[in-house]
């Protein structure tokens, strides 16, 4: 199993035949934390998540980038080639995101921590 997986097999593929490599869009996500992808009141809802969490930032953000990328998944495996789709992950459609929609988000990267509680080992390459 890959450890660059969404768990969405149809999105992993449609993304590796137009060429597209996580790390094009995820380092900005990694590096920003997520704050250039939402308006503040989000980032700060997020961040303040990330604060309560153990290893909030280390460990939550990267399950919390997982959901993101998976929010996305029907739209990204409608767009045609690799134009389309880094344009669209460099501009997400979230200036109108309200509280609703980050708790919604936080909740499923929650959901999605107690299912994999190993992931974020699997990807540092750690036990």
């Amino acid at each position: 199993v890959s450890t660059q997986s969404t768990g969405d097999g149809v999105l992993d593929a449609h993304l590796e035949r137009n060429v597209v490599e996580y790390l094009q869009f995820s380092f900005r996500w990694m590096n920003n934390l997520l704050m250039r992808e939402m308006p503040l009141r989000c980032t700060i809802r997020l961040w303040d998540t990330y604060l309560s969490e153990p290893n909030g930032f280390s460990h939550f953000h990267l399950y919390v980038c997982a959901k993101f990328l998976t929010k996305w998944a029907k739209v990204i495996k409608s767009l045609p080639d690799f134009q389309a789709i880094m344009l669209f992950l460099q501009s997400l459609p979230t200036s109108r995101w309200t509280d609703d929609d980050i708790g919604e988000l936080v909740s499923e990267a929650f959901q999605l921590k107690c299912l994999f509680p190993k992931a974020v080992t699997a990807v540092a390459g750690t036990t």
